[in-house]
Order: structure tokens, then C-alpha cells, then sequence
């Protein structure tokens, strides 16, 4: 019966999520509403809140999950990578070719600027360190100029591939 239990919420977060990440890509966090989450999801209100609280939450749910699956196939990129050139070559072909096809994660990272969100997520951070290392490793190697700090790098490269999925 505990196990029954637990595929039902999986299966309910799941379409509460499922129905969010379309809603939101669609028409951004403020202009979604819970009951138009209810509806997509045949979720109701109440088990919406008791899986995460509040609209906002279920919003960085879907971010999240998004993210995570990005980070899951950059990682699967670098890992078949033969070398660090290859690797940033692959990364940033990558991210291009991953935000063109994805379009529900293009659409809700780029709301997320236009509703001025402000966060920074753990994962975000374990990212971006990772793209740092990359760079100083590149530096060592005289793969990547070293007269720019490392730590600026990423931030550049993000800005080039929000600039291309923007236009």
C-alpha cells in the first residue's frame, strides 16, 4: 500500500509539472495562474500547494527540472569529449543546439529575465563553477586567452547564447 502511495504522488507531481512547464513557457509566471495549472493538470488546487507551496515554488520546480536536464546533457557531451578544446567546442555548439530544440526551456529561461527574476540556485552555481574550472584549465593549457580572469569567462560565453536565442 506505502508503495501505491508513492507512484500516485510521483505520478501527480509529474503531471503538475508536465502541465506547468507548457503554461509557463506559454505565458510566463505572472501570467499563469494556478487555476489554469488545475485545469492543464486535472491537479487540484489543493494538491498543487501541498506539493509546493505556492505558484513561485512550483516555478523554480520547473527551472530546475529544466536545468537539471541541461546540466545531464552538457555532462553527457564533455564526457565524450577527446580534449578541452573539443570540449568547449562541443559545450558551446551544444548549449546553441540544446536551446534551439528545447523550446519550453529557451521560452521559461528567457520569461525569467523579461519578469526580472532574481536567483541564483545551487545548481546554477555548481554549473557555473564547472564552466570557471573549464576556463582555467583552458588558461593552463593555452587553449583560452589569459589575459581575461577565468571567473568571466562563462559569463561572457552565457551572454553570447542569450544574445543568439533572444534575436
Amino acid at each position: 500500500m506505502n508503495n501505491r502511495r508513492q507512484r500516485d504522488k510521483e505520478q501527480t507531481v509529474k503531471e503538475i509539472l508536465t502541465a506547468a512547464k507548457s503554461l509557463f513557457s506559454e505565458k510566463g509566471l505572472h501570467g499563469t495562474s494556478i487555476r489554469d495549472i488545475e485545469n492543464a493538470s486535472g491537479v487540484s488546487k489543493g494538491l498543487i500547494m501541498h506539493h509546493f507551496g505556492s505558484k513561485e515554488n512550483l516555478y523554480l520546480a520547473v527551472q530546475d527540472s529544466l536545468n537539471q536536464k541541461y546540466i545531464n546533457w552538457m555532462a553527457f557531451e564533455r564526457e565524450t569529449s577527446t580534449d578541452l578544446s573539443d570540449s568547449i567546442e562541443k559545450g558551446v555548439r551544444g548549449s546553441l543546439s540544446y536551446l534551439k530544440a528545447n523550446k519550453e526551456f529557451r521560452r521559461i529561461f528567457l520569461w525569467s529575465y523579461l519578469e526580472g527574476q532574481q536567483r541564483t540556485t545551487d545548481l546554477n552555481k555548481r554549473f557555473t563553477a564547472s564552466l570557471i574550472e573549464a576556463m582555467r584549465t583552458g588558461q593552463d593549457e593555452d587553449l583560452v586567452r589569459d589575459d581575461v580572469k577565468a571567473f568571466i569567462l562563462p559569463f561572457i560565453i552565457r551572454g553570447a547564447i542569450d544574445y543568439w536565442i533572444r534575436g
